[in-house]
């Protein structure tokens, strides 16, 4: 017993984490919480590496631990380059909802007013709303099909191939009966606003979210100085190229990193009024559904808000409102207790959904051990 828990401390001292050079002091609570919590989490990931972010009120702490490159012996910190996948999909509905806010469009609004010359399918007289996509409530499919061979990852499908494939495709059942995980309606969220906000979608997200925020490192066209700090995925579906995601700029081209997501889980925690609270509402009750099919894997949905993912509380655990993502060599994950200003965002350069289980497990437990109200 003494030789298994010798071994533990010396892998642990292996994995010690760096630390943010921006941080301000760190909470020594912070700090206390996240000292063997967050190198167990990254030696269970069996990641090259891992990116942990942690909020709690005023306070922030960005953790790095292994290698941004499997062997390249160069440690992850606040600067390194990241990708979000699907949690860019909370940046768009933040994005939707300020455009509620200022009166530019309603979240009942059909999808078809934002179409142009396209077609939207409908399902009897029921048509496809702007909630109906931000809740993946639209009855459309994960993806619109099969990437071309030659396609690179994130990069497809364009606007053109989208609204092309869109008026041809049947809705299975009324949009808002079900909600079924959707991508590709995403992407579509993102067009609309696009043209409600009468802006590109990126400079729509910069003014509304990364600018005011300074988060300079997050966006869809990485420079070669951003692209030199991008962290090497690895596991199902490999490694991809640091290139220009904006086709998928609604479901999940964002590029960011551990700095930036901890200022926007902040930003979440204690700014969560008008723009945010029309985010984190619950729009779909689970129990309203007829079925609920692509969002348990960070614990059993109870709702849905604006692509955000409610967890209910149960025992030690708080209500989550939460959003996870995959592909391309990362898996990432963002919660916070709203209410108790506690957040955390971590993120490994390794796909595999057995130990992202356990990883989103862990990062809720951590959650947990800072909420006590």
């Amino acid at each position: 017993m003494r030789s298994i828990f010798l071994t533990l401390i010396l892998a642990i001292a292996a994995t010690a984490p760096s630390r943010a050079a921006d941080s301000p002091p760190a909470d020594p609570v912070l700090a206390e919480a996240t000292d063997l919590a967050g190198a167990v989490m990254f030696m269970e990931s069996g990641a090259p590496g891992m990116v942990l972010a942690i909020v709690r009120g005023d306070h922030s702490l960005v953790l790095g631990y292994g290698e941004t490159k499997k062997g390249n012996k160069r440690k992850p910190d606040g600067d390194s380059l990241l990708r979000l996948n699907s949690i860019t999909k909370v940046f768009a509905t933040e994005v939707l909802a300020s455009l509620v806010a200022e009166g530019k469009l309603s979240l009942t609004d059909s999808l078809q007013r934002y179409a142009g010359d396209a077609t939207v399918p409908t399902f009897g007289a029921r048509p496809i709303t702007l909630l109906d996509l931000a809740t993946h409530s639209a009855a459309l499919p994960r993806e619109m099909g099969e990437a071309p061979s030659d396609a690179l990852p994130r990069a497809w499908p364009t606007r053109e191939d989208r609204w092309k494939w869109l008026p041809s495709y049947k809705l299975p059942w009324a949009p808002g009966a079900i909600a079924a995980y959707s991508n590709i309606g995403f992407d579509l969220l993102a067009d609309a606003i696009a043209s409600a906000g009468g802006q590109a979608y990126p400079d729509l997200l910069r003014k509304h979210v990364t600018a005011p925020l300074d988060m300079r490192d997050t966006g869809f066209a990485p420079t070669p100085e951003q692209c030199d700090r991008l962290m090497i995925g690895t596991g199902l579906g490999g490694a991809g190229p640091c290139v220009n995601t904006h086709a998928t700029d609604g479901s999940g081209g964002l590029y960011s990193t551990g700095n930036d997501m901890a200022r926007w889980l902040r930003h979440n925690i204690q700014d969560a009024d008008g723009a945010l609270a029309l985010s984190h509402a619950v729009y779909r009750q689970r129990q309203a559904l007829q079925a609920a099919i692509g969002f348990d894997e960070a614990g059993p949905m109870a709702g849905l808000g604006l692509g955000w993912v409610i967890v209910a509380g149960r025992s030690i655990h708080p209500t989550l409102v939460a959003k996870s993502g995959g592909g391309v060599g990362f898996m990432s994950y963002i919660a916070f207790a709203p209410g108790r200003n506690v957040g955390l965002f971590v993120a490994v350069n390794r796909v595999d959904f057995a130990m992202f289980s356990r990883l989103t497990d862990a990062a809720n437990a951590l959650i947990a051990t800072l909420v006590t109200r």
